[in-house]
């Protein structure tokens, strides 16, 4: 087996739901935690510590994206559904990482994703910056394809 380095990487989220996924600039972090938890016993031989493991969080992924209408539509769309409580915000997705050829070079399975926050980066008016939207996805789990 041999390790592939991905340069110049973009980002590929598709949901079951959707017609067509989105293509995403930035990647600006995955983050999948369990909390741990602290476990005090005692003993003929004293008082002892002793780490467990916690509740897992949910897993996150933040990407980020030029702002345009139909992209923005549709996370926002998404986020609203969660927003709501609505169940159907709950949808499998893939996230793919693609090379710089445009061939996958990662491929995770999300399952139950939502998105849970929508962010649009500060703009100001006359600026030639293009203007960001920074999505959060949350999920239940993330498993390599």
């Amino acid at each position: 087996m041999s390790d592939k380095i991905i340069s110049a990487p973009r980002f590929w989220v598709a949901c079951s739901e959707w017609t067509a996924g989105l293509g995403f600039s930035e990647l600006a972090g995955v983050n999948s935690s369990v909390e741990p938890l602290e476990y005090w016993y005692s003993d003929r031989l004293g008082n002892t510590l002793a780490k467990q493991f916690g509740r897992a969080k949910p897993a996150q992924i933040t990407l980020k994206r030029a702002l345009d209408t139909d992209g923005f539509a549709q996370l926002f769309a998404w986020h609203t559904m969660a927003r709501m409580n609505n169940p159907l915000a709950k949808v499998p997705a893939v996230f793919t990482i693609m090379s710089s050829s445009g061939d996958p070079a990662l491929s995770c399975y999300l399952e139950n994703a939502w998105c849970s926050k929508v962010d649009l980066d500060p703009a100001q008016a006359g600026a030639t910056s293009t203007v960001m939207i920074k999505v959060t996805i949350e999920c239940d789990g993330i498993t390599p394809a």
